[in-house]
């Protein structure tokens, strides 16, 4: 009988021991798991922030090109007129 209880008293305390350990684990899990959710948060925002960076460059890129065509067009001799045309054919 006393073999027994203290076999009992054994195993009480090993497994005390491994829930005192799978509890050290249990909140070392949690706190990687919240430091990865701000990895991942932190990494959203990023993602956010050069995606309006992108779009900021493509209408940059735009008005420039824009830009580029109406000086290019300003630089071009007027065109002329139908009835110049039909003069220089008659001719």
């Amino acid at each position: 009988m006393w073999k027994k209880l203290y076999e009992l008293l054994e195993r009480l305390v090993t497994l005390s021991q491994r829930v005192s350990r799978q509890e050290k684990q249990i909140e070392e899990l949690r706190q990687e798991a919240r430091e990865l959710t701000g990895m991942v948060h932190r990494l959203a925002m990023e993602v956010n922030r050069l995606a309006d960076r992108q779009t900021s460059e493509r209408e940059k890129m735009q008005l420039w090109v824009e830009n580029q065509m109406l000086r290019f067009e300003r630089r071009l001799p007027p065109a002329r007129s139908s009835e110049d045309n039909s003069s220089t054919e008659k001719e």
